[in-house]
């Protein structure tokens, strides 16, 4: 059960993405997502976009932190299918804004558990 957007375009601090709530909106700067979905920790989905000569750099950056036993089994199981899920959706974006546009992967990421690891 998707939820969609508020709006086909517009997008706003506190709007649903799908599974995901807009967190941080700089408009062609930075669009950051917390995810919503039942997870064993946290997640957010990052895009920032800086000039590159002629075009733009669009990075993303995938940054999960995990809560226990669970969070943890969970980040080392999928890691491998959220870099191939991320990878493939950061170039289907390049390919839609085109040629003008370099991507960079940045994650996916974890951030230190409450344990420090």
């Amino acid at each position: 059960m998707r939820r969609g957007r508020a709006h086909p375009e517009a997008l706003r601090v506190g709007d649903p993405v799908d599974f995901w709530r807009v967190e941080a909106l700089e408009p062609g700067r930075l669009l950051r997502l917390s995810a919503e979905m039942k997870l064993p920790g946290r997640a957010w989905l990052e895009f920032e976009v800086a000039p590159d000569g002629a075009g733009c750099k669009l990075r993303q950056t995938a940054i999960f932190d995990p809560v226990g036993f669970w969070g943890q089994a969970y980040w080392y199981v999928l890691f491998p299918v959220h870099q191939v899920v991320f990878a493939r959706m950061l170039r289907g974006i390049g390919k839609r804004a085109g040629q003008a546009i370099r991507t960079e992967f940045a994650g996916p990421l974890k951030r230190p558990g409450r344990d420090g690891t």
